[in-house]
């Protein structure tokens, strides 16, 4: 109570007393809740992405196998039997070694050693691909581990000032300390490009497609990147498939999809006068298939058309499309294609 009787203190006034503040863990913990919760989801998220390199490496260990069956069946070629296609044909370079090939019914013992090494030369890219990948994802992944760990010191630290606080001692350090410690972790975090509960900032790239600062692509919408750098977004449900479509699709644009199949649209961003590159094309097909649920290795169709070409059904359930002016493309889905795209998403900037 003010020692002054002339002047009335402020409950005397009747003025409002301000709520008392809650313990500082609390405030240092809802301070960095969202910052938290994005550490712990991007940890799950790369541990599983580890795991998935990790098989698609010991996939690629076979490329030897497809090569050295391919470099034994070009040795064999002109002197195979004619309707065959269960062959076991002897290493020349290697005896008693021997070979088992199966060669499809629709394919020929030339177009089987050319499909060899096709995949052999794309699991040697491929696991060149994984292996930067698998780098860079644990090193993210020891860089969140690290956050994580520092965020337990610091709120270990706090409890303990806390504690002495309570207890009527004089700990030192001020409050502000550690709400200002905890605004920087929060920075490190930010640096990392995950969320801590402030606005959202897209790409450029994303910038570009969603043609306004700020904004955001439909639910379910993915944007990579084609070899050459060009924008393709991927829908990966009906309804993003639907948004894909009479939203984003424009007439100069490709759109790609599994033929006579369903799976994910996918929109090859066309900026200017000039076709796409058929390299982005086949590419682009490839991740179609993929995110279509085709087995890598395996050989598909995918529906090509302009987007001028392409036009929502009127009444059907989303995702469903009539198309006009297609061509079939046809593909084999090969991992190192794939793992390039994934290698190239666009950072946020």
């Amino acid at each position: 109570m003010n020692s002054d009787p002339t002047v009335p203190s402020p409950l005397e006034a009747g003025a409002p007393v301000a709520p008392p503040l809650p313990p500082l863990p609390q405030t240092v913990s809802e301070a960095t809740a969202v910052a938290r919760q994005s550490l712990r989801t991007e940890a799950k998220k790369l541990e599983r992405l580890l795991g998935k390199l990790q098989v698609d490496r010991s996939k690629a260990l076979d490329a030897p196998k497809l090569r050295l069956a391919a470099d034994v069946l070009k040795v064999h070629l002109g002197r195979l039997p004619r309707g065959q296609h269960h062959l076991l044909l002897p290493v020349p370079w290697d005896p008693p070694a021997q070979v088992a090939i199966d060669i499809p019914a629709e394919s020929t013992p030339l177009q089987e050693m050319e499909r060899l090494y096709r995949r052999a030369r794309g699991m040697e890219l491929g696991l060149r691909l994984i292996d930067d990948r698998s780098d860079a994802t644990q090193l993210r992944l020891w860089q969140i581990q690290e956050l994580q760990q520092e965020w337990a010191d610091l709120l270990a630290r706090v409890t303990l000032w806390q504690a002495a606080k309570n207890k009527g001692e004089s700990p030192g350090a001020r409050a502000r300390t550690w709400l200002d410690l905890a605004q920087e972790w929060i920075a490190k975090v930010r640096a990392l490009r995950l969320p801590v509960g402030g606005e959202h900032v897209p790409s450029q790239l994303q910038r570009r497609i969603t043609k306004a600062k700020g904004a955001e692509l439909p639910k379910g919408v993915e944007l990579h990147q084609s070899p050459s750098g060009a924008a393709v977004l991927v829908g990966r449900s009906a309804a993003a498939n639907d948004s894909l479509v009479t939203r984003l699709l424009r007439g100069r644009d490709y759109w790609l999809h599994l033929r006579d199949q369903p799976g994910a649209h996918v929109v090859l961003r066309c900026d200017g006068p000039a076709p796409a590159l058929e390299e982005d094309l086949r590419a682009c097909a490839v991740l179609a298939a993929h995110l279509s649920g085709v087995a890598k290795g395996a050989r598909v169709e995918v529906t090509v058309a302009q987007g001028k070409g392409v036009r929502k059904v009127k009444g059907a359930a989303p995702g469903s499309v009539y198309v006009s002016g297609e061509r079939a493309v046809r593909v084999e889905v090969d991992a190192a294609v794939v793992d390039a795209f994934y290698a190239r998403r666009p950072l946020k900037k």
